[in-house]
């Protein structure tokens, strides 16, 4: 999660976490940490009664866990980015290669726009031009796995009555990112509204977006582990014969059989961990459908 101290980065946090804290169609997020709990729940009370926690320029993870009907699905780590690094034209401070790698190494990228600073200060446009280069160079080098990459404008509540020239300028600092991930053949973009105070708007969006391709890509890397292990099962098991068996037992070594029966049980293994993600994965799409359409 990364963008400007005013982009409101620290109450989205707080408020998400307190929104799908609660639960929405039976999904839910918990804090590993009761520290972070406490501290994610009193800053969304204060926000929800008009209280907006002060910007800060520190760097912070939360460690939290995706729950479908009670029980524990998805562990992940959201990171608030807020190093000085955002509004540095280098790449080679110390400040810009840590937040090189960890936009190259992070399964989702949320860049966080204040609308109405956008929609009303010429230089707004500037400092997320600067952002966004971060942004592109970390998604120049990355491999083939699927990335989301979500542009999160803030505040919108404040602007949407603006008309389309107000609304144009808001996203033009956008366009550059939006074309290179078209063209990209793993990254995926989606461009959400939110309005994050006593009443929040979309504020579930982004992380449900985030954790359901997380969720399909963890399950598409089980289903590989399980395809591979059972191929090596088949083939060590192809070689299994009375002489190996005895050569084997000769010389104190795993026969194929005894090779393919522990391929077996690796695959087994990795097919528990992988069916009971499978319905949530299903039920999580269904409910990110239910809330984009509901968005617009």
């Amino acid at each position: 999660m990364i963008g400007h101290s005013s982009a409101g980065k620290t109450t989205y946090v707080s408020l998400m976490y307190d929104t799908m804290r609660v639960g929405m169609e039976g999904f839910s997020l918990r804090a590993a940490e009761a520290y972070d709990h406490r501290v994610l729940k009193k800053a969304a009370r204060a926000i929800r009664k008009g209280r907006y926690p002060d910007p800060s320029n520190q760097r912070s993870s939360f460690n939290l866990v995706l729950q479908h009907n009670g029980s524990d699905v998805f562990p992940f780590t959201w990171r608030d980015y807020r190093g000085g690094a955002l509004s540095e034209r280098s790449v080679d401070s110390e400040q810009a290669k840590e937040l090189y790698e960890d936009l190259r190494e992070s399964d989702a990228i949320v860049v966080f726009a204040d609308a109405q600073r956008l929609a009303t200060r010429r230089g707004a446009a500037l400092e997320n031009a600067t952002l966004v280069t971060h942004v592109m160079r970390a998604l120049a080098d990355r491999d083939g796995a699927v990335l989301p990459v979500l542009v999160v404008f803030t505040k919108w509540d404040l602007v949407a009555h603006l008309g389309e020239e107000a609304q144009e300028r808001i996203a033009a600092p956008f366009r550059q990112l939006i074309e290179a991930i078209d063209r990209s053949e793993s990254a995926i973009g989606l461009a959400v509204p939110v309005a994050c105070g006593p009443e929040p708007v979309n504020v579930a969006v982004p992380v449900l977006a985030c954790l359901w391709v997380g969720l399909l890509s963890r399950i598409n890397t089980l289903t590989a582990l399980v395809q591979e292990h059972a191929e090596s099962a088949d083939r060590l098991a192809a070689q299994d014969t009375v002489v190996d068996r005895f050569t084997s037992w000769w010389k104190g070594e795993s026969s194929y059989a005894q090779l393919a029966e522990e391929r077996r049980r690796s695959a087994l293994a990795e097919l528990s961990r992988l069916e009971p993600l499978v319905e949530p994965a299903e039920r999580l799409q269904e409910l990110l459908d239910q809330v984009l359409d509901a968005a617009g």
